[in-house]
């Protein structure tokens, strides 16, 4: 059998080795495009990650999306870095560093602590290394509001997708520093506007105003001689702000108990009262008014308006 074979391969050893030359070139061929290929798609994975990182520190455009005003270079390059610096932070897991770029203001009203900023809100959108859009949205007064997009860091993870955590961040002076209001919070703005009517005195104490809605903090006192109700909850309209362009935006008068609306002579109570008001800046209040008031359970409502 191997005389048999040595024979086929002597008679047959050109064509033998023609064809073996060919498969050689063949594998060679193959590994060849696949390096290309690789490569190719190392490259384009660095220029999309180049893209993502030029992207992700550069708002869209010096003109808010909803005001009408422009933003200097100079102003949006100062946004641009304390936001960019609170990014790093994040992503280095520098919890503290992240605390501190914070308003005095957004820390009371939103983390006391700074393990209350860790555990609701740090942690979260930090749970993996992210890169972010940014977008000029608002500007009132010098502040500026942008729209941030917390997308997946696509170095860190090595893929792409669409997901993405929202959040609006504000850019005020605070102490001659820039500092940052977050987690959807725009500023507080204290007040001392005041109203009274059948002894019923209302004073107004401050605003809260956050991307998705608006608060007022109110001191109810009853120097009448009759329990006052402040609003009997019938009607889901009674208690609401009003616009400079006669706007009117209802209270959420569900997260309001109904024993903190009855107050007994000589009673005082201070509460806040949250209104549907999407925030923009362009559309000013003008008076906050209770429209059903009752005396003493009488059946007659009385009316407060308070200009604001």
């Amino acid at each position: 059998m191997f005389r048999k074979l040595r024979l086929l391969y002597y008679n047959n050893k050109e064509k033998i080795w023609v064809v073996l030359g060919i498969c050689i070139l063949i594998y060679v061929i193959i590994r060849i495009i696949n390096y290309s290929i690789i490569k190719n798609n190392q490259e384009n994975t660095n220029s999309i990650q180049d893209t993502v990182t030029t992207r992700q520190y550069t708002p869209s455009t010096t003109s808010p999306v909803i005001t009408d005003s422009t933003i200097s270079k100079n102003t949006l390059e100062e946004h641009t870095n304390i936001i960019e610096k609170f990014m790093d932070y994040g992503n280095s897991d520098n919890v503290e560093g992240a605390y501190d770029l914070l308003s005095q203001d957004c820390k009371d009203e939103m983390f006391s602590t700074i393990d209350r900023f860790y555990n609701n809100y740090f942690k979260d959108v930090f749970s993996e290394k992210r890169s972010y859009d940014m977008e000029t949205w608002m500007e009132y007064n010098g502040n500026v509001t942008y729209r941030i997009k917390y997308l997946n860091d696509i170095m860190a993870t090595g893929t792409i997708n669409d997901e993405f955590i929202e959040d609006y961040f504000t850019v005020i002076e605070e102490n001659g520093e820039k500092k940052l209001n977050i987690n959807q919070f725009i500023d507080k703005f204290e007040m001392d506007e005041k109203g009274s009517v059948q002894g019923l005195d209302v004073s107004i104490i401050g605003r809260y105003t956050y991307y998705d809605y608006e608060q007022y903090e109110f001191v109810f006192t009853n120097n009448s001689e009759k329990p006052i109700t402040i609003d009997s909850k019938n009607d889901t309209e009674t208690v609401y702000i009003k616009d400079n362009n006669d706007i009117e935006y209802t209270w959420f008068g569900n997260e309001i108990p109904n024993e903190y609306l009855t107050l007994n002579p000589g009673e005082s109570r201070t509460f806040r009262i949250k209104f549907n008001k999407l925030y923009n800046p362009e559309r000013i209040d003008e008076s906050v008014n209770f429209t059903d008031i009752k005396v003493d359970g009488e059946n007659d409502v009385v009316t407060l308006k308070i200009g604001v």
